[in-house]
């Protein structure tokens, strides 16, 4: 998973959630409801979503330095 981030990175390119999300559905093992599944998927995608945002805060505040 750190080599497809860091290859997505260095070649510009974006990965849409989608797929994750579906085989957190669709390679569920246990009881757990769907609903807490989907729960789990929206924030580990905000969660990603906001590290990004971050790193790119951060990399614009040294590019102008």
């Amino acid at each position: 998973m750190v080599v497809t981030i860091i290859m997505m990175i260095l070649l510009d390119v974006v990965h849409p959630p989608a797929v994750s999300t579906f085989l957190g559905f669709s390679l569920r093992s246990g009881n757990e409801s769907n609903l807490i599944l989907f729960a789990l998927a929206v924030g580990i995608t905000a969660t990603l979503i906001g590290l990004e945002r971050f790193a790119l805060w951060i990399l614009a505040r040294y590019e102008n330095r």
